[in-house]
């Protein structure tokens, strides 16, 4: 069977299930990259950019606080709970710079990763929905269930673990996202009437070919200097955070 109608059957598969979060892996060059010394550079500037607390502004949303909160306890929580421990895992805070990019892609409709000019430094999970979810965790599970096909340092025995994978990148520190109901939205070469786009954006960018997410230890041994030795479930993190979220 070619590509195309591979893809055209898959996506008519995936309109099948309303009810199912669907996600999946683009195959683009945004996905897996090997590490460059430009895109190194890049990396390190942009992870320096501090992160702020939850938007008080009365301007339009694409995602709400309690959806903010539900996002960073699952990514935290995946990343407190990897196989092998990891000695410098670090703990994950909301970055609104990368929340505005994700809305502004996100308004766009696009079932493909971008923009092009950001995926050299920014790493970035979608997820669409073709009908109705309970919850936001609805739409990331499936990234999280990628684990069952992930084995460490690098090996993959699925169809794609790297949504699971910069889920859990040590020093992909940070995130922001935003959620879009789009109408009329090409998937794959089918017209989705109505769907619901999930882009969440992570630095400093993960899945760099051949390397492993973290560093299997002892947790929080090998954490950078910066944390002055705290450790919070696991995870690397600061004394005090002002994007602290609690979770069991």
């Amino acid at each position: 069977m070619c590509d195309a109608h591979a893809q055209l059957l898959f996506a008519t598969l995936l309109w099948m299930m309303p009810d199912t979060a669907v996600s999946t892996l683009l195959y683009n060059e945004t996905d897996v990259q090997h590490r460059s010394n430009s895109a190194s550079e890049t990396d390190i500037e942009y992870g320096s950019l501090s992160s702020v607390n939850f938007p008080r502004s009365r301007r339009k949303r694409y995602i709400s606080t309690s959806d903010q909160s539900a996002l960073l306890d699952y990514h935290n929580h995946a990343r407190s709970q990897v196989f092998p421990p990891a000695a410098n895992m670090e703990y994950m805070l909301w970055d609104e710079r990368l929340a505005k990019e994700a809305e502004s892609w996100a308004s766009r409709c696009i079932w493909d990763h971008g923009p092009p000019h950001t995926m050299r430094y920014m790493g970035q999970n979608l997820s669409i929905n073709s009908g109705r979810y309970r919850s936001v965790i609805d739409l990331v599970r499936s990234w999280q269930e990628e684990k069952n096909y992930f084995s460490y340092p690098n090996k993959c025995s699925g169809p794609v673990c790297t949504h699971y994978t910069q889920m859990i990148w040590a020093t992909s520190n940070k995130m922001g996202c935003a959620i879009n109901r789009c109408s009329n939205m090409n998937v794959y070469g089918s017209a989705w009437k109505q769907a619901v786009l999930l882009v969440c954006n992570y630095s400093i960018k993960g899945n760099w070919v051949g390397e492993a997410p973290y560093k299997a230890g002892r947790p929080c041994s090998a954490c950078p200097s910066s944390y002055g030795g705290s450790c919070t479930k696991n995870l690397c993190s600061f004394s005090s955070r002002s994007n602290k979220i609690n979770w069991s």
